[in-house]
């Protein structure tokens, strides 16, 4: 059976016995007494929660509610000091007075449990890994002229280092900041676990989960029902139903990633299901802790190559002395092509493929397939193929030609490896994946039947 501690009922034990004032004064002492031995005694068995097992934690950590949680690493010792260790951009703004990047600091100072109405851990000297996000310094932007916002001045990141302990269960502890309230996790960590290579894998994790050139992804409900959750790689998501009006129903939701996933600051509750830790899965999805059911993943892989609100823009590497995108038939096809484009008029010796892109047309409202030629160094004319994109069944679709614009017409005319290029992707379906279904920047596209002849496209 898991351990449970509740500091608040202790509290309101506390509170309880200093209200009973038509006692008498003996009574009320007696109450208040056990009162205070009971949060005596609960502050010695945290010491040992806190200390045992080699006596470190993971904490994910909120400064306020349009921040991202940040995770530290908490050591504590029972001698009274604590090393504190973190990896993220301000830390970096610390060491190298920049905020384009992340970087590991870990230091120690001290730690305290103190009894004021609740139980509160303090860390009580000044940690400058840490204490940064408590400091009423205004918040930097970077440069380095250290510039910071002018209305965070005297605020800082409005962070906590002070914390009421909530509960214990298993090894998890919750707590609240004292000033500002807001809602943190504190979980067991075994003491073989190295804190710059635990944060690193982090850092790594804030880097990959999400992409910020995918501009939303979908939380499915067990029932079915999709919400749009956008800017969900600055963990400050803007969610709100598919098919719903997103400027007067959105939600936003501030999010911390974590070694193996995401969470949301708070439990957030979605057409009845409440939702709030997220794990990691092997295809790149994120799946509910809570119920194992709600997921989180971009949307279907066609809809991301081929999304005419968003026009997003693919890109297919065509060096065949060094690109990984092309393989099998295709790989032949873009040799072959390089062969004939010398003999096509108007191209010169030195001509051959560069490139090929995917993008949507809002113009001639039409997806383009464009490759580009290389003439010389500065030169390289277009070829458009106009075409529209059917979804044959899950992430398998077929590519529809219909046109395509002069320089595209000469090249079909004057070589017959181009015109087998566009009817070789026209006359099959080509099944879609990616080593991401919550992150798909590169998207493997191949000939259904024939997993060896594909292309991949890259997000632009």
């Amino acid at each position: 059976m898991k351990k449970f501690l509740n500091i608040s009922l202790l509290t309101f034990v506390a509170l309880a016995s200093l209200s009973l004032g038509s006692c008498s004064n003996e009574m009320d002492d007696i109450f208040d007494e056990d009162a205070v031995i009971r949060l005596e005694n609960a502050r010695t068995e945290y010491f040992d929660i806190l200390t045992r097992d080699g006596g470190k934690w993971k904490l994910e950590y909120f400064s306020n509610t349009g921040e991202p949680g940040y995770t530290y690493i908490l050591s504590f010792k029972k001698d009274g000091m604590v090393t504190m260790s973190g990896h993220n951009k301000w830390i970096n703004y610390i060491k190298n007075n920049s905020l384009n990047a992340s970087a590991f600091g870990s230091e120690d100072s001290m730690w305290e449990l103190i009894l004021d109405n609740s139980l509160v851990l303090s860390f009580n000297t000044y940690n400058k890994y840490f204490h940064l996000f408590a400091s009423p310094d205004k918040v930097p932007t970077g440069g380095a002229g250290g510039d910071g916002i002018a209305n965070t001045e005297g605020y800082g990141h409005e962070g906590d280092y002070e914390f009421n302990i909530m509960k214990y269960s298993g090894d998890t502890i919750y707590l609240t900041g004292k000033k500002y309230n807001l809602p943190m996790v504190m979980t067991r960590l075994s003491t073989s676990i190295d804190d710059e290579t635990y944060l690193n894998e982090v850092n790594v994790m804030n880097k990959t989960l999400f992409s910020g050139t995918i501009p939303y992804v979908f939380i499915i409900l067990p029932n079915g029902q999709r919400w749009i959750a956008e800017s969900a790689s600055s963990c400050n998501m803007r969610l709100y139903r598919e098919g719903d009006d997103k400027i007067s129903s959105s939600e936003y939701h501030n999010t911390i990633i974590t070694h193996d996933g995401m969470a949301f600051m708070n439990p957030v509750t979605l057409d009845g299901y409440t939702i709030q830790w997220f794990k990691k899965q092997a295809d790149g999805t994120l799946l509910c802790v809570e119920d194992n059911q709600t997921l989180i993943v971009a949307d279907a892989l066609e809809n991301n190559l081929f999304n005419s609100k968003d026009a997003l823009k693919w890109k297919c590497d065509f060096d065949v002395t060094k690109s990984t995108d092309m393989s099998g038939r295709f790989l032949d096809l873009v040799k072959e092509i390089n062969q004939q484009l010398p003999s096509v008029p108007g191209e010169k010796s030195g001509s051959k493929l560069k490139e090929a892109v995917i993008t949507y047309n809002s113009d001639l409202s039409t997806f383009v397939l464009n490759m580009k030629v290389r003439r010389s160094a500065s030169v390289s004319p277009e070829a458009h193929f106009y075409f529209t994109p059917t979804t044959v069944s899950t992430s398998q679709v077929k590519f529809n030609f219909a046109g395509s614009n002069d320089y595209a017409n000469r090249l079909l005319q004057n070589s017959t490896k181009v015109a087998e290029f566009i009817e070789f992707i026209g006359s099959n379906n080509f099944n879609l994946s990616s080593v991401s279904m919550l992150a798909p920047v590169a998207i493997t596209m191949a000939q259904d039947g024939h997993a060896e002849n594909y292309l991949v496209w890259n997000l632009q």
